[in-house]
């Protein structure tokens, strides 16, 4: 089809358009409503026309690829999705812009409703594959769009005591515990997230200004902070290497999980030390504008549902918490 057509063909379904909305004022019965459904047939036909062909296979794929600038945790997690979506959607093969929403909410329902945290990251995932195809001029709605979310039980927010802190310490001191002293730290004083930890390098710890470094490569979000060294954390300089080496050790994840366990900690809720961190900083500091800010956080609303639990936290343990004592 040349430009010269496709121009006249999206012109013509402008009017058809404008003609279908005039309709649906009229009444049922109106003789205007069943021509209306005859170029409403029509306008799906010559935007057919103007749309290239690509099966939802091609278009997650690509899509895919057209992210393949992410970090490779990022991209291995996208993969998995779009794996299991080609694997269960029976229109995998067909073409893309023939897809309903009725179909896309089958799946999402089906395979990937065990959690509410799961199928809202299908969900996602799912509407940015038609997004895709939409920017490619394959196709012209987006049927994810609409479809709702499952409720998403939350599990209650575990932190970790002053009691259990100290056992992390304690268990720190062990010469084999020794490398993970500073990761911990990071993690626990200054709210650095286990992924990003792994990243942190001692350059992005600044001992003259007291505050660690998480850019954009490093964080988990894509956005820079700096969050004060405070707590433990602010007496690590003893203990920090070369600026281009590692804060935490290659072998992090055996280690980590070898500590908890010296700590007594062998049932771990994700993320208690972060959750520690959110909930003794609103307790002392009350000002969940800074929390957010150093957590690294859009807004407030993730703290306020998933990350803060108050509850018998006493404003001495948060003040004990913050001027951590060896």
């Amino acid at each position: 089809m040349t430009k010269q057509t496709a121009d006249s063909t999206t012109s013509i379904a402008k009017i058809f358009r404008l003609f279908i909305k005039l309709s649906k004022q009229t009444d049922d019965t109106s003789p205007i409503l069943y021509l209306s459904k005859i170029l409403y047939t029509g306008l799906a036909h010559l935007e057919s026309k103007t749309e290239e062909k690509l099966s939802f296979r091609e278009a997650a794929l690509q899509s895919l690829e057209n992210r393949r600038w992410l970090r490779p945790s990022t991209v291995a997690d996208l993969r998995s999705y779009i794996n299991r979506f080609l694997i269960h959607a029976e229109w995998a093969g067909r073409d893309i812009r023939t897809i309903s929403k009725k179909e896309c909410r089958y799946l999402l329902e089906q395979h990937f409703s065990k959690s509410g945290h799961i199928f809202s990251k299908a969900k996602a995932i799912l509407h940015s594959i038609f997004n895709f195809a939409i920017r490619r001029d394959c196709c012209s709605k987006n049927p994810v769009k609409g479809i709702d979310c499952i409720p998403i039980k939350e599990t209650p927010i575990k932190i970790l005591t002053i009691r259990q802190i100290s056992a992390f310490m304690r268990a720190l001191k062990a010469k084999d515990m020794q490398c993970m002293h500073p990761a911990v730290c990071l993690m626990l004083w200054c709210g650095i997230r286990p992924t990003e930890v792994q990243r942190q390098k001692w350059k992005d710890v600044d001992f003259q200004e007291k505050v660690v470094y998480v850019d954009g490569q490093a964080s988990k979000t894509g956005g820079a902070r700096a969050v004060p060294l405070r707590g433990a954390a602010a007496h690590l300089k003893s203990l920090s290497g070369p600026p281009d080496d590692l804060v935490a050790p290659c072998n992090w994840i055996r280690l980590w999980g070898k500590l908890r366990r010296r700590a007594g900690m062998r049932v771990w809720q994700k993320d208690a030390m972060r959750h520690t961190f959110a909930s003794m900083h609103l307790k002392h500091f009350h000002n969940i504008q800074l929390l957010q800010e150093e957590m690294g956080h859009r807004d407030s609303t993730l703290l306020r549902t998933r990350y803060l639990n108050l509850r018998n936290l006493s404003a001495k343990a948060a003040s004990q918490f913050f001027n951590w004592q060896e």
